[in-house]
C-alpha cells in the first residue's frame, strides 16, 4: 500500500510559469489526503512560494521535502532546516560580478509579499523575464544582504555554454555548495550533503513510512537523487532523457495532469485496499 506520496511542483505537478496549481489538481491532492495518503511537495521551493502556487491552500504542503531537502515538513511540523552558508552564497555573488549571470536568495524567514534578493542581476529587463518564467517578485540589489537564508539560486540567461562555465565557478569559489538544473537557465545551490534523498529519508523516519511506501514523481534534474532512492519512481512523460530512464514507471505530461490522475487512481486504491494500477506497469 501506497502511504505517501510526493511530487516536485515545476513542469511536474504545474507547468513552468503558471501561477497556482490548477483547481483540478488541488481537489486530486485533497482525494488522496480523503483516502488516507499523506501527499507533499518535493521541490526546490520553499514554503512561501508553495503558499502562492496552492493558493493558500496549507493543506497541500503540511507535508513534503522542500527547498531541495533543506526544509521537511512532517504533518504542520518542521522536521529538519538547513540554512545556507552566507559566505558561500557572498563568494558566489562576487564570482558572478560582470557577467550576465547572477544570484538570487530566498530569506529563511518571509512572507507573500515574497522578500527575494537579486544579487547582481544585469538589468530589470533580465531579472523581469526570469520573474514571468519563474515566479517570483524579486529586489534588485548589490551584495547578499546579511540575513539568513533558506534557499538560492542561479540565473542563467546565455544558454548551456554559460551553465557549463556556472557549474565550474561554484565548484571553484564555494567548494562546499553544489548546484542542480531544475529547469534550462537555472539552478539551484545547495550544501554538499543535502539534497530531496535525504530529506525523504528524515520525512519517513518522523512519520514511520517504509521506503516502500512511498510514490515519488519528478521531471528534472533535482529530482534524480530522490528518484533513485525509491522502488516507485514515476516520471511525468515531459521529463528530460535522464529522469525518465531512471524512473520505473511513467505517467502523462505536466501539461496534461498526468499527477493529478495517478493521484485519483491512487486515492481509489488506497480506498480498495490495493496497489494503484500506474504502479503495476
Amino acid at each position: 500500500m501506497i502511504k505517501l506520496a510526493l511530487s516536485d511542483m515545476d513542469n511536474t505537478l504545474v507547468p513552468l510559469g503558471a501561477r497556482a496549481v490548477s483547481p483540478s489538481t488541488r481537489e486530486a491532492i485533497h482525494e488522496a489526503l480523503d483516502a488516507g495518503v499523506l501527499f507533499g511537495p518535493s521541490t526546490g521551493r520553499d514554503t512561501v512560494e508553495l503558499m502562492r502556487l496552492f493558493r493558500a491552500d496549507r493543506a497541500c504542503f503540511q507535508t513534503g521535502v522542500v527547498s531541495n531537502g533543506k526544509r521537511v515538513l512532517a504533518c504542520g511540523r518542521t522536521v529538519s532546516l538547513t540554512l545556507m552558508p552566507h559566505d558561500g552564497l557572498v563568494a558566489i555573488a562576487r564570482a558572478l560580478e560582470g557577467a550576465r549571470m547572477f544570484l538570487v536568495c530566498y530569506p529563511a524567514e518571509a512572507n507573500l509579499l515574497n522578500a527575494i534578493y537579486a544579487v547582481g542581476a544585469p538589468s530589470e529587463e533580465v531579472l523581469n523575464s526570469y520573474e514571468a518564467r519563474i515566479k517570483f517578485v524579486g529586489c534588485m540589489v548589490d551584495e547578499v544582504p546579511d540575513v539568513d537564508f533558506v534557499a538560492a539560486t542561479i540565473a542563467c540567461p546565455d544558454g548551456p555554454e554559460q551553465m557549463d562555465q556556472t557549474r565550474r565557478i561554484v565548484a571553484e569559489v564555494a567548494p562546499d555548495l553544489r548546484v542542480v538544473s531544475p529547469v534550462p537557465g537555472w539552478f539551484d545551490i545547495m550544501p554538499k550533503g543535502v539534497s530531496k534523498a535525504r530529506g525523504l529519508h528524515e520525512l519517513l523516519d518522523a512519520t514511520g513510512i517504509g521506503i516502500d511506501e512511498v510514490v515519488v514523481f519528478g521531471d528534472a534534474e533535482n529530482d534524480l537523487e530522490i528518484l533513485r532512492e525509491v522502488p516507485y519512481s514515476v516520471a511525468v512523460a515531459n521529463a528530460m532523457p535522464e529522469v525518465a530512464k531512471a524512473a520505473n514507471y511513467h505517467i502523462g505530461a505536466c501539461a496534461d495532469e498526468g499527477v493529478a490522475t495517478a493521484l485519483r487512481e491512487l486515492a481509489r486504491a488506497a480506498r480498495a485496499g490495493r496497489m494503484p494500477d500506474f504502479l503495476k506497469g
